[in-house]
This record gives structure tokens, C-alpha cells and sequence, in this order.
């Protein structure tokens, strides 16, 4: 609950000054955090060094990128442990280092060593912090930053603009910084106005229309209490989620059901050498199910090698059998499409759906697999329940049906029989 807190907060703050008002004494607020640390109120301390980060403390700042960071915190002599409660949280450590290491100190009285060392501190751990994370969760911290800084006051504003001409904490870009530039001087900040005569000269006609265009149509960002859910909507949202979860429970308990033979055939489909088809769950087998195992693990970059090779057991879970089947279907493996049609339209690992189970099916059929065509020839004769359902086609369901009779599929002769058979009743 205090991580959400903390999130909704930072995900839109308040208009009045984010980063300005540092007239409270920061001695005492960052001292009050610490204080709570000490005493083991960990939850608390968090509290506080938010609240006095967002009133414009520095060494608050900092302190939350450490602890998002996972950084130990030295507060005391012997004492250096991290908050266990906070999981480590690169985007929120990046926005609050940033925060700090481009904190502006020229519009508060004189500061001191301490702050100054935070801020140095702080503009040293933005390397190793960004260089954790990926291109995607950078972007977001940085849009983050941003809209903090939009968010504030007009100076605050001007600052943002100067980050995005420095290309500092914020990717580079005269456009924005000139966007900004002529926010801030609209409303009466002279060091933007200032600023905005420097840079114009140095852009083209095009920038400069953009900027300008962009300043025209740009609105301070919503508070939360705006843009934030109701709370029936979360309730709502969680029971569907616990809905959709027994669901899915059920679901995977049907994967078990599935042949070992199968799961070759999509083994070697994908190059992890399962040896023979012999429906028998050897050595070469599950040796070809670690490899597979380790591929999936491999791209999750947030688990740890020791926790990669945790899950390299050469046990298919149910939630990893889906995921074979997907990626040999994906593969243009004809028989782990069919597998994985099959899937959808009985519900088995992945939700009833009609029209994935009609597109695996007929990129399957599409390889002349004579059983794909005797599938959707019986799914189109039945029809399907659940997500996306197909409606009964007669014509359809013939020519499927006749395909796979015509490709050998013996069991396709008798259902195209009794098909026409009550075809021709129901005209009468």
C-alpha cells in the first residue's frame, strides 16, 4: 500500500511548487527521517523523506534514490541495512537521483556541505544507475522527470528546459528546451527569456515552429486525484483479476493432459534436439527441455542467474507448455500450430478463443496438415464458446472436412457423411 502511495504520487504531483519550496528547515525534516530509520520505522522513515523531498530537501531526494536503489543506508555508526520492505526500483531511484543531482540551489539561501555532497552524490549515481536499466524503463523515469518539473512552478519550468538543452538528466533536445524556454518567460521568469534569445539563433525554422506550436497547446499535467482511479474501480479491477486468475488455474491443469510425443515434435522444431518421437520423457528429452527452459529464463533480465537456473529443471511447468507450444507455433511448425488451435478452442492453458483457435487451425490447415482440416471442419460445424466465438458455417465446415478426407484422414469421412446427412434433413 505505501509503495502504491508513493507511485500515485510521483505519477502526477500537485501544481504548487514541486521543487521550490525549501523554506521549511531541512535539518530538521531530513534529521526527522533518520530519526525513524534508526528506530526500526522503516515504513515511516520513507514516509517522511517523501514528504520532505517533495517540499524541495535534497538530502531527501537522495536518500529515496538510495533507497529504491537498494542501496545500503549508513545513518549511524555500525548500522547499514536496507529498507527489505522496498523492493528495489530503478525507475523511482533514477527520477529522485536526478532529482537531486540537478537540484538548483540558487533559489534557496546558501547550502551546505551536506547538501552540496548530496548532490554530488547524487550525479554519481546516475551512471551506474541507468546502466541497470533498460532503454524502456529509462524513458519512463525520464518522462517522470519531466512531468515533475512541468508540474511545478514557472521556474521549475525554466530548469526543465535547461536539462533538456544540456542534455542533462534528460535526453537532449532544443525543441523542448525552447518549448519550455518560452513557457517559463510567458510567465515572468527573466533568466527564460534569457535563455529562449541564446538558443532561437541556433535552431531552424522547423524547431522553432515545433517548439512554439507545442507551447501553444501544452497544459500543466493533472494532479492525481484527476487522473487516478476511483477505488470501486481498483476493486473492480481486482476481482476481475482473481476471476481471471481461477480461470487461467484451471486452465493450466488441463496442460498435463497433453502427450510427451508433442512435446518432441515441437522440441525439435525449435532446435533443442529431443532425439526420437517416441512419446517417452527420457535423457535426451528433458535435456532438450533445460535448453528450452534456459532460452525462456535467458530474456527475462530482472531475474538473477541464480534464479534462472532455479527454474532449469527439465520439467515442463503448465505455464512453460504453452509458452513451447506458442513460440513452435510462431515458428511455422505445423503440427504445434494445430496443438495450440486445439488449445484455444478447448480452453487448455490459454482462454476459449474462436478466432485464435481458427487462425492456428488454418495456418496448420494451410500446410496441408489433414487433421487441422478435420478440426476446423468440426469447429465450424459446432461452433465455438467463449472469447471471439465462431458461428456454425455448413459450407465451411464441408470443405475442411472433405480436405482432410481427401488427404487421408480417415475419421473426416464418416463426420463429412453425417454432415451431409443433416444438411439435407434440415432442407427437407
Amino acid at each position: 500500500m505505501l509503495i502504491g502511495k508513493a507511485r500515485r504520487m510521483i505519477g502526477g504531483l500537485v501544481a504548487a511548487s514541486f521543487l521550490a519550496m525549501a523554506t521549511a528547515p531541512a535539518h530538521a525534516t531530513y534529521e526527522a527521517g533518520i530519526q525513524a530509520y534508526k528506530n526500526g520505522q522503516y515504513s515511516q522513515a520513507l514516509d517522511l523523506w517523501r514528504r520532505f523531498a517533495v517540499a524541495g530537501d535534497i538530502r531527501s531526494k537522495k536518500i529515496l534514490g538510495d533507497v529504491y536503489s537498494g542501496k545500503m543506508l549508513e545513518v549511524s555508526e555500525g548500522a547499514a541495512t536496507p529498507l527489505e520492505e522496498i523492493p528495489v526500483d530503478n525507475v523511482q531511484a533514477l527520477l529522485w537521483y536526478t532529482l537531486a543531482a540537478y537540484h538548483d540551489f540558487s533559489a534557496y539561501q546558501l547550502p551546505t556541505a551536506a547538501e552540496v555532497n548530496a548532490q554530488i552524490l547524487a550525479e554519481a549515481r546516475l551512471t551506474d544507475i541507468r546502466f541497470r536499466m533498460s532503454s524502456s524503463d529509462v524513458n519512463k523515469a525520464e518522462d517522470l522527470i519531466s512531468r515533475t518539473f512541468e508540474a511545478g512552478s514557472a521556474y521549475d519550468i525554466y530548469r526543465l528546459g535547461e536539462m533538456y538543452q544540456k542534455g542533462a538528466g534528460l535526453e537532449k533536445s532544443n525543441t523542448k528546451a525552447l518549448q519550455m524556454y518560452s513557457l517559463a518567460k510567458e510567465r515572468g521568469v527573466g533568466e527564460a527569456s534569457a535563455a529562449y534569445e541564446f538558443l532561437e539563433p541556433l535552431m531552424n525554422p522547423k524547431e522553432i515552429k515545433l517548439a512554439l506550436e507545442n507551447a501553444e497547446e501544452w497544459q500543466p499535467p493533472l494532479p492525481p486525484e484527476h487522473t487516478g482511479k476511483t477505488r470501486q474501480q481498483e476493486e473492480l479491477e481486482r476481482l476481475k483479476r482473481e476471476l481471471e486468475e481461477i480461470r487461467m488455474a484451471d486452465a493450466l491443469e488441463a496442460v498435463s493432459d497433453i502427450d510427451v510425443e508433442l512435446i518432441q515434435r515441437s522440441l525439435n522444431a525449435l532446435g533443442f534436439r529431443a532425439g526420437a518421437v517416441d512419446n517417452s520423457l527420457g535423457p535426451a528429452t528433458r535435456g532438450a527441455i533445460r535448453r528450452f527452459q534456459y532460452s525462456t529464463v535467458a530474456r527475462d533480465f530482472d531475474m538473477s542467474e541464480e534464479e534462472k537456473q532455479s527454474v532449469v529443471t527439465g520439467v515442463l511447468t503448465p505455464r512453460q507448455t504453452v509458452d513451447l507450444f506458442q513460440d513452435a507455433a510462431q515458428a511455422e511448425h505445423p503440427m504445434s500450430q494445430y496443438v495450440y488451435g486445439i488449445m484455444h478452442v478447448r480452453g487448455i492453458g490459454v482462454e476459449q478463443d474462436g478466432e485464435q483457435a481458427v487462425r492456428w487451425l488454418t495456418a496448420a490447415a494451410d500446410h496441408d496438415l489433414s487433421i487441422a482440416h478435420y478440426a476446423l471442419g468440426v469447429v465450424y460445424r459446432d461452433g465455438t464458446t467463449g472469447l471471439n466465438e465462431i458461428a456454425p458455417d455448413e459450407r465451411k465446415s464441408a470443405y475442411h472436412l472433405a480436405r482432410a478426407s481427401a488427404l487421408g484422414y480417415t475419421p473426416a469421412n464418416d463426420a463429412l457423411r453425417r454432415l451431409s446427412f443433416e444438411y439435407t434433413r434440415d432442407i427437407q
